[in-house]
């Protein structure tokens, strides 16, 4: 069965009696040139096994499985479940898994260790299961996800593109280098959403770049300071950090980071030397 094709799509789905629950975010991919692209991005081989978050009717999941050694594919809707059965019976190298992807051990589900993540991502979700995906040290060294556009560009904003650049651009930046990959269309969806969608390349790195700092005093520090993205960082980190205003000013200056700069200016490694010198402790 071709669920890549739209037409056997609707069929499988109108035969099962489902449509997609946008309460949970589904849209289904028809555009096969997109699908092809996401496959391409995550550079799979005969040796990998992946896992796959959402996998709807299995449109991604059987391209998945005709490259690669397992796929495991956590989806939350009985109902996608159940329709998965048929949709990818002659694959035996993948095995669904009912549950919530927020609760459950996403890396620690399958019997191999996950070399690669692959996933539409639920647009409500994306910035959790990104953390779950990254934080995670059992990492794979390749993650492909699917985000809206405007996610994507802030995954991958630099200290030059301070508008884009917020808390989740330093997050990814510290786990991964991403790279936006294509815009996909709104309307190689259905259902159709409103706004554009982007393929995302995560090249994870072997150890955060915020090494040896602790991983959750070092994100709690950047997070805390853009609450506050608005402030000038001498005033950020004195709301949040925990600092009067003649120590920020002296952190900031032993980092190297002007205290008049705000939180969306600064690169991961400023980031980091302001971690060091405020006193987050190493792990």
């Amino acid at each position: 069965m071709n669920v890549a094709d739209p037409r056997g799509l609707r069929e499988v789905l109108r035969r099962h009696g489902v449509r997609a629950a946008t309460s949970l975010g589904q849209r289904f991919l028809i555009d096969r040139s997109v699908l092809a692209a996401i496959v391409d991005a995550a550079e799979l081989s005969p040796a990998d096994d992946v896992l796959e978050v959402g996998p709807g009717p299995g449109v991604l999941t059987a391209a998945l499985a005709a490259r690669v050694r397992s796929v495991t594919a956590v989806e939350v809707d009985p109902r996608m479940v159940a329709l998965l059965e048929e949709t990818l019976a002659e694959h035996k190298n993948v095995q669904v898994v009912r549950a919530d992807a927020l609760t459950v051990d996403l890396l620690g589900i399958a019997a191999r260790p996950i070399t690669r993540i692959v996933a539409n991502l639920p647009y409500q979700i994306t910035t959790p299961l990104l953390e779950r995906f990254l934080a995670d040290s059992r990492r794979p060294p390749l993650v492909v996800v699917l985000v809206q556009q405007e996610v994507a560009r802030r995954m991958a904003a630099t200290a030059r593109d301070a508008r884009e650049r917020g808390y989740l651009s330093v997050f990814v930046q510290s786990f991964a280098e991403p790279r936006v990959v294509r815009r996909v269309p709104a309307r190689a969806f259905r259902p159709v959403p409103r706004v554009d969608s982007a393929i995302v390349a995560l090249r994870t790195r072997p150890e955060p770049a915020f090494t040896p700092l602790g991983q959750e005093p070092f994100l709690r520090l950047v997070s805390d300071a853009f609450r506050h993205r608005r402030k000038q960082m001498r005033s950020a980190l004195g709301h949040e950090a925990g600092l009067d205003r003649e120590r920020a000013t002296d952190a900031l200056r032993r980092s190297g980071v002007a205290p008049e700069r705000r939180p969306e200016t600064l690169t991961l490694d400023e980031w980091v030397a302001l971690a060091r010198a405020i006193g987050v402790a190493e792990q």
